[in-house]
């Protein structure tokens, strides 16, 4: 995730670059002001967070408009334009929310529903010539945490899951759960003419194999007690449930996430009107089996860079308790994207507006968005290595009662 903010970022700047040239004289606020309109528009019915966020948090919708069609209107120029629609969106504080330069020419079609689209069948796009093409990248596996600092610290092996033992803690690092930041898996499976969905899930099983062989190791060492390693953790695929599988034999339960799926127009939420639910019912229940590759005690060390599917595993593994969460609260990016979330194409600029259409809740009702509590706190941001050691022993220690 903090490439993707990062690549984001330098698009934004390429952006303001070239919309600085011959600003004024071309500014045209109707159009900005419409792209407001399509965007709102789209946010009412398929942002799922909008209602958390305004009744939770306490977001003025309606004063939020207000100011950001003012600023549209006396802008002058593209470029505060384009900042008025940046900071309207900023002023969500979600992750999975944000601007995007898009793909053009702009089609014009309408819309697919989240229902319509449940009913297209899957077609595999071809992956292209080679990993690269294909959108793959080495991502930084190795452990950022001081266990070096840890008493008898023995590292067992790097790569793409890097492994030590302290005692009989094994540590197990997970870096991202994207399976495009895995570069290296992606060249040992690729083969020409693949599809990208089909490549996607042979690194995937490459991994959960490599996965299974780390678990294998730390027990060989003689850990007893597991920590699984998530810090900086920004997310990536629905691969995230079969790594939760293997830190348990049990069977886990939790609410199952939610769809946007709005039964009225709900438009008038940004002039405070009430409003139809943006989801459907919320009865269900989501099931997930343990494989038990690992069986005994687990931990999880978090902090406020574990984002997203990441955050999915903090959330099964703690509230089913199978392990106990060290470190700080989670970004709170909460559930992202089913085929593709909500996008809004802007037509005065060249970006777009993605927006994440699903919203996953933890037992007590919290949208995850707002980040999940560990059990044990400790200084993740301590510049002391040594204190963040002992910290962290100390917590794992606990953790045994």
């Amino acid at each position: 995730m903090k490439r993707l903010f990062r690549r984001s970022f330098l698009a934004l700047v390429a952006a303001l670059v070239l919309l600085a040239a011959g600003d004024a004289a071309t500014y045209d606020a109707r159009a900005w002001v419409a792209d407001l309109d399509r965007v709102e528009a789209d946010m009412a019915q398929g942002y799922a967070n909008l209602d958390w966020i305004a009744g939770k948090r306490g977001l003025d919708l309606a004063a939020l408009d207000r100011s950001t069609r003012a600023r549209l209107m006396s802008a002058h120029s593209r470029v505060r334009a384009f900042l008025a629609l940046r900071d309207f969106v900023r002023a969500f504080r979600d992750p999975h929310l944000r601007l995007q330069w898009g793909e053009r020419p702009i089609a014009d079609v309408a819309p697919v529903s989240t229902a319509a689209a449940s009913e297209v069948v899957e077609q595999d796009t071809p992956a292209g010539a080679d990993c690269a093409s294909a959108g793959y990248e080495e991502g930084e596996h190795g452990f950022a945490f001081p266990f070096d600092r840890m008493p008898a610290w023995r590292a067992l092996g790097g790569g793409d899951f890097p492994i030590g033992v302290s005692g009989d803690v094994g540590v197990l690092r997970i870096a991202a759960f994207g399976e495009n930041q895995f570069a290296g898996a992606c060249a040992k499976v690729f083969r020409a003419g693949m599809g990208a969905r089909a490549l996607q899930l042979a690194v995937r099983e490459r991994q959960q194999a490599q996965l299974r062989a780390a678990l294998s190791s730390l027990r060989q060492a003689g850990a007893q007690q597991l920590l699984v390693d998530v810090t900086g953790n920004g997310g990536g695929s629905e691969w995230v449930s079969e790594v939760i599988a293997l830190m348990t034999p049990r069977r886990m339960s939790r609410a199952e996430v939610r769809v946007v799926a709005p039964r009225c127009d709900r438009r008038g939420a940004w002039q405070g009107k009430p409003n139809c639910d943006v989801f459907g019912p919320a009865d269900a229940r989501a099931q997930l089996q343990g494989s038990g590759e690992w069986a005994g005690p687990v931990s999880v060390l978090a902090d406020r860079n574990t984002a997203s599917a990441a955050e999915d595993l903090v959330a099964w593994l703690q509230q089913n308790r199978v392990a106990r969460v060290i470190g700080e609260r989670t970004m709170g990016a909460g559930c992202g994207y089913i085929d593709g979330g909500t996008r809004t194409q802007l037509r005065a600029s060249h970006f777009d507006l993605l927006m994440p259409n699903c919203a996953r809740f933890l037992d007590d009702g919290t949208n995850e968005i707002e980040g999940i509590a560990p059990d044990m706190a400790i200084d993740m941001q301590s510049k002391d290595e040594a204190a963040k050691a002992r910290a962290l022993l100390a917590a794992l220690g606990k953790s045994r009662g």
